[in-house]
């Protein structure tokens, strides 16, 4: 245990810094990831009742301070530095003479590494708490553990198509942008006006997502640094009034994040306005660009993002069952925050009572994460037997290969959603129906091992080139 239960070599790593590293994408995403932690915190409102626990939102209560989620809404901070350091990989590739499936599966090999773990330990609490307690009690929770895996999925999804993202002119550069904003709102026309089938909204999850993606690589490549200043407020004003606009005319939600009391939701699947939304972020991180480049040049802050990054999916993955643990053992030593039930089952604060409660639940809440990620971290970088091992069978080469891992990316990315979507409620026997499709957590979980298992025949090579230990400097900080 003591040999698991090690400190994140944040100093070691910050002094071994590279003088050409971009610290201020590093920057961003440790302030995504904590923004994040601290946003399910803080929001999360549990009543329990005799039919067991009623999961709310603080906005649904507090309705006026819905625009504070266009601050709290930092996904797409974490695409656009990931499209940075996918950029730069792929730009690197041939120094290893890696093929395109080699590449990719070393992108994948990083990224679901930590999620094995996860899901595995995830699966055996649900499997246990579904046997030995009422669905009444257990489902709300369950199905907020798996939550936000759909980033995974999606995340990989998009970097599979980084080699698209090579337009180096400005001006086509921005033509791509424009039109994938437009086809994004195009997917909302057909879901909200046209009739088409909700589950249209699905491709948006790609389509949204490679907008701050494809905008990190420009940011990689330096494309962004040559955009005037007065064109960057500009477009920021005029992707700010876009939304305004469509917000007004409706049907799109203020609130950036899905609200239980509201029937449509900018984020899943995500809409325009979250597109918009992930360009007016990246106009305010390069307009700052200057700013940020001397906080990160601080040592004691760059010591301190170094030290997210290095356990920057082991933070994002297992911060909600902690939320989730916390939750339950506050309610059964009876230390619950004060809350009643609006006439709609939607727990709401109540009084002031409640809000000095949230200061000691953030306060244990921390504690746990702090434990947790300190627990878990080293397996996000240490090789796992199956998974980092060479594999024994005949490699498939060029078209093939590239296929392949395409296959098994987008089985990922389909997987992923559906284990978000459904959650481990009632697991592993539990059937849920989308757009008269079942689905259940247990089927979603073997198809992704397989996908996995895909991409690694098609790309990983079958000499070993080392593990996934922690090494100096940043090299295994990228959680991509």
């Amino acid at each position: 245990m003591a040999r698991l239960f090690v400190r994140v070599p944040a100093v070691d790593a910050a002094s071994a810094t590279p003088a050409d590293r971009d610290r201020v994408v590093d920057g961003v995403r440790a302030f995504a990831l904590i923004v994040v932690v601290a946003g399910h915190g803080l929001m999360g409102v549990v009543a329990w009742s005799a039919d067991g626990p009623h999961l709310g939102n603080i906005l649904s209560a507090l309705p006026a301070l819905k625009g504070i989620t266009w601050v709290l809404q930092v996904m797409p901070l974490l695409f656009f530095a990931g499209g940075a350091a996918n950029a730069i990989s792929w730009d690197r590739r041939g120094v290893k003479n890696d093929t395109y499936a080699q590449w990719l599966w070393a992108r994948a090999a990083r990224l679901l590494r930590p999620a094995w773990l996860y899901l595995a330990a995830c699966a055996l609490i649900a499997a246990i708490v579904s046997l030995f307690t009422t669905a009444a009690y257990s489902d709300a929770l369950l199905s907020v553990i798996t939550q936000l895996l759909w980033f995974l999925g999606v995340y990989l999804v998009v970097t599979a198509l980084t080699p698209l993202f090579t337009i180096l002119s400005p001006l086509r550069a921005t033509s791509l942008v424009i039109g994938l904003v437009l086809l994004s709102g195009l997917v909302d026309v057909a879901r909200f006006h046209w009739g088409w089938p909700m589950a249209i909204g699905i491709v948006n999850f790609v389509i949204v997502w490679c907008v701050p993606t494809y905008l990190g690589a420009l940011r990689s490549r330096g494309i962004l640094r040559q955009v005037p200043a007065v064109a960057l407020v500009i477009v920021a004003v005029v992707a700010l009034g876009t939304c305004a606009l469509l917000i007004r005319l409706g049907p799109w939600p203020l609130s950036l994040i899905g609200l239980p009391d509201e029937p449509i939701g900018n984020m899943a699947p995500p809409t325009v306005i979250l597109a918009l939304h992930s360009v007016v972020w990246v106009c305010v991180i390069t307009l700052f660009n200057g700013p940020l480049i001397a906080l990160m040049h601080r040592a004691a802050v760059w010591q301190r993002v170094v030290g997210i990054n290095l356990c920057a999916m082991t933070l994002y993955l297992w911060h909600l069952p902690v939320l989730v643990a916390v939750t339950v053992v506050l309610h059964l030593v009876h230390l619950d925050r004060p809350v009643t039930l609006r006439a709609d089952d939607l727990p709401i604060p109540d009084g002031w009572a409640f809000w000095f409660g949230t200061l000691g639940f953030l306060a244990v809440f921390a504690v746990g994460v702090w434990a947790v990620v300190r627990l878990m971290w080293p397996f996000e970088h240490a090789p796992l037997p199956w998974w980092d091992s060479p594999p024994r069978s005949v490699a498939p080469h060029g078209t093939l290969a590239s296929v392949l891992a395409l296959v098994g990316t987008v089985g990922v990315g389909i997987c992923t959603l559906v284990i978000s979507g459904t959650g481990l409620a009632g697991f592993p026997t539990r059937v849920v129906q989308f757009a008269g499709i079942p689905l259940n957590a247990a089927v979603a979980i073997v198809l992704l091992v397989a996908s996995g298992a895909l991409i690694r025949y098609a790309g990983s090579p079958r000499s070993r080139r080392g593990g996934g230990q922690v090494r100096g400097g940043l090299e295994s900080s990228e959680p991509s």
